[in-house]
């Protein structure tokens, strides 16, 4: 049996929360955003991939690593009540999956955290969305050299509020942010997710890397 690392010695929990569901709006989520070429749905590719970043999270950390879906079907929750999963659950990590859509042409991976005043971790918020963002652009540029890293971005969003995760000045344990995996009204993006042959295999890269970006955290935070 393989040594259980250093920094899963205190068990971990992270929450990956699937952007979107269900129809119409709740509490600031709409049902849904991104629509592919081939008609595919970003609240279906973030569950989708929600749920491949939770099994191989799982995998790797068994018991000592808690992985908590918001959503598990296609039902909307509001941004509080999605971040109060963290709070709910005294989460260490809180990250927020969903796909971009613009013009049919803009591409590349991008992050976000919440702004300073009204974020008592920004720092730590920032590192771990850029451990994320790097982990998950340099699996989708080995796959199409034709993406970009659009870096980690500011934005007060309501999934991120430090009061709905639970966090305080004096107490913040759960480091949150929401990462946008590519523009998929792209056309080449589609393929590459979705439609290509080896769309499934991609999917499944970029959710390890993805669970690496989120490992990578862990271990400078035991």
């Amino acid at each position: 049996m393989a040594a259980i690392p250093q920094f899963l010695i205190n068990p971990k929990t992270v929450v990956i929360d699937p952007g979107h569901g269900g129809a119409g709006h709740m509490g600031g989520s709409d049902g849904n955003h991104a629509v592919s070429p081939s008609g595919v749905l970003e609240k279906d590719m973030t569950l989708d991939l929600s749920q491949l970043v939770e099994a191989q999270l799982n995998n790797f950390g068994g018991n000592r690593l808690n992985v908590i879906l918001t959503r598990d079907n296609d039902v909307n929750l509001s941004l509080a009540a999605r971040a109060n999963v963290a709070r709910d659950n005294q989460a260490d990590i809180f990250v927020s999956i969903h796909f971009n859509g613009f013009n049919g042409a803009t591409r590349g991976v991008e992050a976000f955290v919440r702004p300073a005043p009204g974020n008592v971790n920004l720092a730590d918020d920032t590192a771990l969305a850029q451990r994320v963002l790097e982990a998950a652009f340099r699996a989708i540029h080995t796959r199409d050299a034709a993406t970009n890293n659009r870096g980690v971005k500011r934005m007060n969003l309501g999934v991120l509020d430090d009061t709905a995760l639970g966090n305080t000045p004096a107490n913040h344990p759960c480091r949150a942010c929401l990462i946008e995996v590519e523009f998929i009204d792209v056309p080449a993006v589609d393929a590459l997710l979705n439609t290509g042959p080896n769309a499934d295999q991609v999917r499944r890269e970029i959710a390890a890397a993805i669970k690496n970006g989120i490992l990578d955290d862990l271990a400078v935070h035991p």
